[in-house]
């Protein structure tokens, strides 16, 4: 086996990979008159935004469960269940936000918008995996 004080690293270096990624850009599309939508954990925010452009700025709020998650992860630094807990909340938002992501690429495409995803979404991927997998080695290690 790995061993505890490596099995804490991965969940510590986990943690601190998705607190980059809610600070990143996740993905963005960019429309016809360059008006270019853009998505961070905490809201959307609309560059070059026309007039006729509908009213208020989307705000998808995905980082509310993924700090959520990250939590768990940070307690279970200390208590075993909680990182195991908080590595599968986060693998399951993980999947929501990807879903999420995967149905706003399509209707990026329907308006003939350009899609690109963000270095957030990379760094929520790692974060997720390596978290995922100190919690499992944490499990399997004596106190």
């Amino acid at each position: 086996m790995i061993g505890r004080p490596t099995a804490v690293a991965l969940i510590a270096a986990g943690v601190v990979l998705t607190a980059t990624a809610l600070v990143l850009p996740w993905y963005s599309t960019i429309y016809a008159g360059d008006v270019e939508v853009v998505v961070r954990a905490w809201g959307t925010e609309v560059v070059n935004k026309p007039g006729d452009w509908p009213a208020g700025d989307l705000s998808p709020w995905y980082g509310v469960p993924i700090a959520i998650t990250a939590a768990f992860l940070t307690a279970g630094i200390w208590i075993n269940r909680a990182a195991l807990a908080g590595a599968a909340a986060q693998l399951g938002a993980v999947g929501i936000t990807a879903a999420l992501t995967i149905s706003e690429r399509g209707h990026a495409v329907e308006q003939q918008g350009d899609f690109a995803l963000g270095y957030g979404l990379v760094f929520l991927a790692a974060g997720t995996l390596v978290a995922l997998t100190g919690a499992i080695a944490a499990q399997k290690e004596p106190k």
